[in-house]
């Protein structure tokens, strides 16, 4: 097998994009690639339901264990799996327009309408530390979470640092806060922007 590209990792047998985003919101973005042209994506990580919980394990998410009985639910449940994998892609594009300034009126009530139910489907519960917010352990679990951290990010102070790649297909989304960040990736986008500029500097 070939070498994978530095911005992969193979992950419990799936590959998987880098985290780069700085914020594992931006990170979800970040599981297709070019989002400089809308439609499919030219290329998904996220194929399955499967590698969608092994995706949220891999940035620290879900925990492993948790991880694993879903899975072994999402065998039992295809058609469910399946319904809520789409809706996590439907969301994902909903978000990318919300962050960038692109959303339309419905595609911003589509992103509210999901971070609020994860939020009403938390439930209080008593920890060794006290008491803490914790999501059913169902299929709706790893997308509820996101949607919960989403609507953190869309509120908190760090939304404003919120930058897109300027790469030839790419648009993915990072955190900059102190604002010296151009590239989602040096490795990537940033070498071949200097591999660009100096082939035309040689023409």
């Amino acid at each position: 097998m070939s070498a994978l590209p530095s911005h992969l990792e193979l992950v419990q047998g799936v590959v998987l994009p880098k985290p780069v985003g700085a914020d594992p919101v931006l990170d979800f973005v970040n599981t297709r690639s070019d989002w400089t042209t809308r439609g499919p994506a030219r290329t998904e990580w996220l194929t399955s339901y499967e590698a969608f919980l092994i995706w949220t394990s891999y940035v620290g998410l879900v925990p492993p264990a948790t991880v694993f009985r879903l899975i072994e639910q999402a065998g039992g449940k295809p058609t469910e799996a399946a319904r809520r994998l789409h809706a996590t892609l439907e969301f994902r594009t909903e978000l990318y327009d919300v962050l960038t300034g692109q959303a339309t009126d419905e595609s911003f009530e589509a992103v509210a309408r999901v971070i609020e139910r994860a939020s009403g489907r938390r439930q209080l519960v008593l920890a060794d530390d006290g008491p803490v917010w914790e999501l059913p352990e169902d299929l709706a679990l790893p997308l509820d979470n996101l949607a919960l951290l989403a609507g953190e990010l869309l509120t908190g102070p760090s939304r404003a640092h919120v930058r897109m790649c300027p790469g030839e297909s790419c648009g993915w989304l990072f955190l900059d806060p102190r604002g010296r960040r151009r590239w989602c990736s040096m490795a990537t986008c940033g070498n071949r922007a200097k591999v660009r500029a100096h082939a035309a500097r040689a023409r």
